[in-house]
């Protein structure tokens, strides 16, 4: 009996020593509750995103040697540059070893359209001073339609000019009507009219003259230099005095026919309106140019031709 209960006895310390250690087991391997995971868990990324944030920087420079201009309208261009330490020294210890010394930093700005520029052949050029850390400038070229290279460089006492840098070759749009002859150049009178009021009208129904006064009055406003950062840079004559004249010419066709005719002006179709009546506007240079305009009945058997040559001169 006393084996018997002693055999007992160990059984049931056993089966109570491994429930001892399944608990425990059970409490060292218990996960953290989902709520504070969840709690934790996105805190600790969005942390990290706003970190990664304020870490990134844009650099100043990369290292480049190299000037860029930018057309903003038909008198005005834009630059900005960077000009390597490195290259800058190079050019001063050539100018001391020619026993000169820098007497300024300049952008010089070149004439070049029509001609393949070698840094000696442009048709004019001037020169803005360049002072403190300015890495960008806009510059007043005031003539539309040219072509224009901008070089970086330093001028000496002597006079000479050492190059750090050249730019791209841009080209000024024209200011004013277009002087191609070509007959997809034509607009008719509607299509004129309505493109100037989707545009924001500048006087719709008024004469052509009033019209281009308008158009002029809102570039000149659009491109006033009171609101450039980089501070405006003119020839100090331009600044001094701003008088200015332009003219062009505008040519307006029309005329009218049977409206079941067909016309044709300089061999393009005309549109006619109801009452058989049509106009087109032309841009008229310089020269001669004749506009034929050919009328053929609905049935073909007429035709009429009437040609205006018209003549501009401008003194």
């Amino acid at each position: 009996m006393a084996k018997r209960r002693e055999k007992k006895s160990k059984v049931l310390k056993t089966k109570k020593d491994r429930a001892v250690v399944a608990v425990r087991s059970e409490q060292e391997v218990a996960p953290m509750p989902k709520q504070a995971e969840e709690t934790v868990k996105p805190f600790d990324i969005k942390e990290q995103n706003v970190m990664d944030k304020k870490e990134f920087r844009f650099p100043h420079g990369y290292g480049d040697n190299r000037i860029i201009i930018l057309i903003r309208d038909p008198w005005w261009i834009f630059s900005y540059w960077e000009v390597r330490r490195d290259k800058e020294e190079e050019i001063l210890r050539k100018i001391e070893s020619a026993g000169d010394q820098k007497q300024k930093s300049v952008l010089r700005v070149y004439d070049v359209t029509d001609v393949h520029f070698n840094g000696r052949n442009a048709h004019t050029y001037f020169d803005i001073d360049l002072a403190g850390l300015a890495n960008s400038w806009y510059i007043n070229v005031g003539k539309p339609d040219r072509a224009w290279i901008v070089d970086i460089g330093i001028v000496t006492k002597k006079g000479d000019f050492y190059l750090l840098a050249r730019s791209n070759v841009v080209k000024t749009p024209r200011f004013g009507m277009s002087d191609q002859l070509d007959a997809e150049w034509m607009m008719p009178e509607e299509e004129y009219w309505k493109m100037f009021s989707l545009s924001g009208g500048f006087g719709l129904g008024k004469g052509s003259v009033e019209v281009r006064e308008m158009v002029k009055r809102q570039l000149e406003e659009q491109i006033s230099s009171g609101a450039l950062s980089s501070g405006a840079s003119v020839f100090k004559a331009r600044a001094e005095r701003k008088f200015w004249l332009v003219v062009n010419c505008e040519l307006i066709v029309y005329g009218a026919t049977e409206p079941d005719a067909k016309v044709s002006m300089q061999g393009k179709p005309m549109q006619l309106r109801p009452d058989g009546t049509f106009s087109m506007r032309f841009a008229l240079p310089d020269g001669m140019q004749a506009i034929p305009v050919e009328a053929t009945s609905n049935d073909g058997i007429d035709t009429r031709r009437i040609t205006p040559i018209v003549t501009r001169k401008t003194e």
